[in-house]
């Protein structure tokens, strides 16, 4: 990557119903965003385009039928970026932009007249026939298509084998259009839906991008794909899908807040910030569902052979990002309840600090249930030590400072300023918790008033 790349330009008169269109890394990352933009619309028939720029990024593309050129005849979602299909079928794409997959979601098919739920249910959330055609046969105009459909997304990508060369024609309509015998049983649901997908793994490569009810694993679709979706810990073989490039750490923080807000606030979420190894460019994992003292990097990367996860090439660990869990009854404090509930709980800060002292420079970004944004950075080594002394001290099982701010003995207030004395804690996006953007300094943690708590 040569610079941080610019977001597509909308002029004044894009109307307003068309999305913001990002920037990803990788394909797969900007399938992932498409994918997710189609949540609401399951069972509806879309095609969309997954570009890559001259600088090597990727970003999605609406298609638009020849005769639908106008925004109010655009299927939703609509992007900036169009790719248009001509009458005879030919793909028209923007100057500076190659085409790299299409993604497509489908009406729910009709079930065959013998065939078993669970057969009806592997071709409702497969390709079709002719998705896979597209991109096995020798004319084809791109490599790789996703299916999006129940929660899923799956990649087909070319490998261009033999055996695919041989299967396409098999695949392929005649010559006046008509389908093939094949083609013609399996949309009728009297071929197994297995066997397409058992042609599919053995011509190209199918992957689980994002698990959904019936591709519950996210890796490579092998011939023993039934078998392997019962293993609990299958090991980790792709990258996690990121987000989109963030330019610094406020933008950082406004993808989180704006993620969290999608996600249920009962379970805990959790995550890594990227960051460029030479540039100011930032990249989020997607949270996923995961006590923070049990989290880790090898939760979410794949091992090199010696056992060690494997990061995006050009990318280090900027930090690790959490959710808060909701805390009981009996563990809230007789004062300041609002700002105890929306930070660091004190075994999750011990589990952070830890990780800083590992590595310094790795950054704490926390979400509150609020909406906040925080985060905990340049640690100061001596003090971080004495909270972390101060952190490791129990009684009966539970942590005493966790005690003494149950008890009143140590006001919530005071125990963020012990966090703000040992580092710089911020606050990234404000909250009504946490109204003023910016250091938090020690005696003078700038926080609204619970007005339902006693002072």
């Amino acid at each position: 990557m040569k610079s941080t790349p610019p977001e597509v330009v909308v002029s004044s008169s894009t109307p307003d119903s068309f999305l913001p269109n990002p920037v990803f890394v990788t394909c797969d990352d900007a399938a992932a965003f498409l994918h997710e933009s189609l949540k609401g619309q399951q069972g509806v028939e879309f095609s969309g385009f997954m570009l890559k720029n001259e600088e090597g990024h990727f970003l999605c593309a609406t298609e638009v039928m020849h005769g639908e050129e106008s925004a109010d005849t655009q299927k939703e979602p609509k992007f900036p970026l169009v790719v248009s299909v001509s009458a005879n079928g030919a793909l028209e794409v923007p100057a500076g932009y190659t085409l790299q997959a299409r993604l497509l979601s489908h009406v729910d098919m009709v079930r065959g007249l013998e065939e078993s739920n669970v057969e009806w249910i592997q071709r409702k959330l497969f390709f079709s026939v002719s998705d896979l055609f597209e991109v096995m046969t020798r004319r084809r105009k791109f490599s790789r298509c996703y299916v999006s459909g129940s929660g899923g997304l799956l990649s087909y990508t070319s490998k261009d084998t033999e055996f695919e060369q041989e299967l396409s024609r098999q695949l392929g309509r005649k010559p006046d259009g008509r389908l093939q015998s094949f083609e013609s049983l399996y949309e009728r649901g009297e071929v197994p839906g297995s066997i397409l997908v058992l042609l599919a793994v053995a011509a190209g490569e199918v992957v689980t991008v994002v698990p959904g009810s019936l591709w519950r694993k996210r890796g490579e679709l092998k011939a023993s794909w039934r078998k392997d979706m019962l293993q609990q810990n299958p090991p980790i073989r792709r990258m996690p899908v990121c987000g989109p490039i963030l330019k610094d750490a406020r933008e950082v923080a406004r993808y989180l807040h704006t993620k969290m807000q999608t996600l249920s606030s009962t379970q805990q979420q959790v995550g890594i910030v990227l960051k460029h190894k030479t540039q100011e460019v930032f990249v989020v994992t997607l949270p996923i569902a995961c006590d923070y003292a049990s989290f880790n990097r090898e939760a979410l990367f794949p091992k090199d052979r010696h056992g060690n996860p494997i990061l995006p090439e050009t990318f280090r660990v900027h930090g690790f990002y959490q959710s808060v869990n909701p805390l009981p009854t009996n563990r809230l404090p007789p004062t300041d309840v609002e700002l105890y509930k929306n930070f660091f709980s004190p075994a999750d800060l011990r589990v952070g600090l830890n990780r800083v002292v590992m590595a310094p420079h790795h950054r704490l970004f926390l979400c509150t249930p609020d909406g906040a944004v925080l985060r905990f950075a340049k640690p100061e080594s001596e003090k971080v030590i004495e909270l972390m002394a101060k952190l490791d001290l129990y009684t009966n099982g539970q942590q005493d400072i966790e005690q003494s701010i149950t008890t009143g003995a140590l006001r919530p207030r005071a125990y963020v300023d012990l966090v703000a004395a040992a580092g710089a804690l911020g606050v990234l996006y404000t909250s009504k918790v946490w109204p003023q953007a910016g250091k938090v300094t020690v005696s003078t943690t700038v926080v609204s008033v619970d007005p339902e708590a006693p002072q």
